[in-house]
């Protein structure tokens, strides 16, 4: 029986519900319809509790509602102008590697994925039946289309990694400097003059934006929301509020950078203490029973050879 009709099949449905939940969601982010479904909420909700209104919905409405709402805010995810946005900031964030924009991503993902289409087909094609073909290529098209993705998210996760670890030694010199009476643009450009790394990029980025206008608060904030580090983005914020109050910045940079370098060490005695746990399982699985076959084999033999 010829099984890839019955892909194919499967795949066009799948494919369908994705479009009308797309559909079904870009609808529902509209302002008017968002405005009349919060006014007849609170009607029917008068002097009711937000339980008692979840407790007088429908059994399925209740299970399966959390799954609608995940699957409703993927689509929007997946929308053209949101995925090429994310694809700006995250290569914008990495330094843009091999000279890409979200268009050229968006082609080295089609081109991955058609290049291991083929080989999944030739795979298919050597193992010989048809529903092997199908699958092979239907798995090949995938990887190579979300491993171009993979492998930025990779690089994001890289970069903030060394920016936690460059930030708190950063803020120091940022805080010193403000301490000898700089202002705090002249201390981040101390910090860019004297540290070279990913976060004087960013630092020197913002920079520029200031001095040709725009205003610090905004330049600040969209650098913090780049990093997409909590911890920088509350720091940003602390300025912002600090220099509104008239709370010494310096005082606030030198707090942040104390309470960044706890959690820092917190966090690598943390991961020292999970590194028995993950040793455990090549412990049991590999040196036990080479263990065991070296002590119980001789006498195992013994065993045989006086059972014969």
């Amino acid at each position: 029986m010829n099984a890839l009709p019955l892909v194919i099949g499967i795949g066009a449905a799948l494919g369908a519900y994705l479009l009308t939940m797309g559909i079904i969601a870009s609808r529902a982010a509209d302002a008017t319809t968002l405005a009349r479904e919060r006014l007849a909420r609170q009607e029917v909700g008068l002097g009711q509790s937000a339980v008692a209104l979840q407790l007088e919905k429908p059994l399925a409405e209740r299970l399966f509602g959390p799954m609608r709402r995940w699957l409703d805010r993927q689509m929007m995810r997946m929308t053209p102008e949101a995925q090429a946005a994310n694809f700006r900031r995250q290569l914008d964030f990495v330094g843009n590697p091999l000279n890409l924009d979200p268009a050229g991503l968006q082609t080295l993902r089609i081109a991955a994925a058609a290049a291991l289409g083929a080989i999944g087909t030739a795979i298919g094609m050597f193992i010989g039946t048809p529903f092997a073909i199908g699958l092979a290529l239907v798995i090949g098209v995938a990887v190579g289309f979300y491993v171009p993705v993979v492998w930025l998210g990779q690089l994001v996760q890289e970069r903030r990694t060394e920016l936690e670890a460059s930030l708190p030694n950063a803020l120091d010199v940022v805080a010193i400097s403000m301490e000898a009476g700089l202002g705090l643009d002249r201390a981040l450009e101390q910090l860019v003059r004297h540290q070279d790394d990913s976060l004087t990029l960013l630092v020197a980025r913002a920079l520029r934006e200031i001095q040709l206008g725009r205003p610090r608060s905004e330049a600040l904030q969209e650098m913090a929301e780049a990093t997409g580090i909590d911890d920088f983005t509350s720091l940003i914020r602390g300025i912002l509020y600090a220099e509104k109050t008239g709370v010494p910045i310096a005082r606030t940079i030198a707090a942040h950078a104390a309470q960044m370098r706890v959690k820092r060490r917190l966090k690598i005695r943390t991961e020292a203490a999970r590194a028995s746990l993950k040793i455990l399982i090549p412990t049991v699985g590999c040196v036990f029973p080479t263990l065991w076959l070296i002590l119980l084999g001789p006498a195992l033999l013994v065993v045989l050879t006086l059972g014969h």
